[in-house]
C-alpha cells in the first residue's frame, strides 16, 4: 500500500504565540539565538520597512520556527531570523521606521504607551522540542528551497559535512586572502559577498578545480556540485580528499605571494579572473616552483593582455568562457611563454 509519511518523520511541532517583548528579552539574553549553520541577517532596508509596516498596521505577524532544548532551556531560531532580528534591531535603535507621515521614527523616542503596545503584540510561531542538530539543519535546508539561497549559504548550512569542514580549514589557513583589499594582498571580496558566504562558494570551486584538474564552465554551480559529491558519493576517497586539500593550500599559498608581487592584481580584478589564474598556475605546476621577478613579470604581462578590452585576447577569453572554458588555459600558457 502506498504511504505518504516518511519513516524518518521528524518529531512533532505545534503552533503557538509569543509577545514581542518576551522575544526581545530572549534574544537580548542569548537564550534565543541563531544556529551557526544559518546565513547571516540579509534583509534589505526595503524588507525591514515592509515588515515594520505590518507591525504598525496591526497585521498578523507570522514569525519563526523555534526549537527548544528542554534540558538546557536554550532556544534556536530554525527559520525566520530576519523577521525577528528586524524587530530586535528596531527596538535597539539599530534601524528606524518611516511612518505614514514620512517621519523616521526611533523606538526609544516613542511614547511609553506605544512601546507597551509593541511589546504586547503577539507573534505566531512554530515550536519544536529537542530536535537534533541534523534534523534542524535538514529542516532549514528544505524550508529554504523556495528562497534564493546562495550556493555558499547552502554549503555553510551543513557545518558537519567533510567538505564544509575543509573550507573552514582553508579559511583558517588564509584568513585575509579573500577579504583583504587587493592593495593589501587580498582578492577583495565585498562585504555583501562574504555575508552570503560567497567565499565558501569560491573556495569550493577552487577545491573542485584542483581535485578534477578541470576548469569549470560555471564556477558558481560547481561549488555546490562538489559539495554534493563529497556528501553523497564514495568519491573522492579519504586519501584523495587529503591530497586535494594539501594541494589547494599549497596553491593558495603561492597565489597569495603572486598577488603581493604582481601590480595588476593589486589594482583589483574580478573573481573570475582570480579563478582563471589560479587554475593556470595549478595546471602548469608553477605553484610548486620558487618564483623570481621574471615569473611575476610574465604574469603581469599576461593579465595586461587578457584584461585589456582593446586587445583581441580579451575577446577570446569572453568567447571561451561561454563555449570552451578549457581553451582559456591554452591561451594563458601561450601568452605566458612568449
Amino acid at each position: 500500500m502506498a504511504t505518504f509519511f516518511s519513516t524518518d518523520m521528524s518529531p512533532s511541532s505545534e503552533a503557538t504565540k509569543m509577545c514581542i517583548g518576551e522575544c526581545y528579552n530572549l534574544i537580548g539574553s542569548g537564550e534565543l539565538s541563531v544556529p551557526g549553520y544559518q546565513r547571516e541577517y540579509v534583509w534589505s532596508k526595503k524588507q525591514q520597512q515592509s515588515y515594520l509596516e505590518s507591525l504598525s498596521l496591526g497585521l498578523p505577524l507570522f514569525g519563526p520556527v523555534i526549537n527548544i532544548d528542554t534540558e538546557s532551556g536554550q532556544q534556536w531560531i530554525m527559520d525566520g531570523q530576519n523577521r525577528l532580528m528586524t524587530i530586535f534591531k528596531f527596538m535597539n535603535d539599530e534601524i528606524t521606521f518611516e511612518n505614514e507621515y514620512e517621519e523616521w521614527v526611533k523606538y526609544s523616542e516613542l511614547p511609553d504607551n506605544e512601546k507597551r503596545k509593541i511589546k504586547n503584540t503577539k507573534i505566531s510561531y512554530t515550536e519544536t522540542r529537542d530536535w537534533t542538530q541534523d534534523q534542524c539543519q535538514e529542516f532549514f535546508t528544505i524550508i529554504q528551497e523556495g528562497v534564493p539561497l546562495k550556493n555558499g549559504e547552502l554549503i555553510h548550512a551543513k557545518p558537519g559535512s567533510p567538505f564544509t569542514q575543509q573550507i573552514v580549514t582553508i579559511l583558517t589557513e588564509f584568513p585575509d586572502l579573500f577579504t583583504n583589499k587587493p592593495k593589501d594582498g587580498g582578492m577583495g571580496l565585498t562585504p555583501a559577498m562574504i555575508k552570503r558566504y560567497g567565499h565558501y562558494e569560491i573556495i569550493g570551486t577552487i577545491i573542485h578545480m584542483i581535485r578534477t584538474g578541470v576548469y569549470p564552465g560555471r564556477p558558481g554551480k560547481t561549488s555546490l556540485k562538489e559539495f554534493n559529491q563529497w556528501v553523497n558519493d564514495d568519491q573522492p576517497t579519504r586519501s584523495q580528499r587529503e591530497i586535494c586539500i594539501t594541494e589547494t593550500i599549497e596553491c593558495l599559498s603561492k597565489y597569495a605571494e603572486i598577488i603581493m608581487n604582481v601590480p595588476r592584481l593589486k589594482l583589483g580584478v574580478k573573481v573570475i579572473s582570480h579563478l582563471r589564474l589560479l587554475y593556470f598556475i595549478y595546471k602548469t605546476g608553477y605553484y610548486k616552483n620558487n618564483w623570481t621577478d621574471t615569473e611575476y613579470t610574465k604574469i603581469e604581462n599576461l593579465l595586461n593582455r587578457v584584461l585589456n578590452k582593446d586587445n583581441p585576447e580579451y575577446d577570446m577569453i569572453v568567447k571561451f568562457g561561454t563555449l570552451d572554458a578549457g581553451k582559456i588555459y591554452d591561451l594563458y600558457e601561450t601568452i605566458y611563454n612568449e
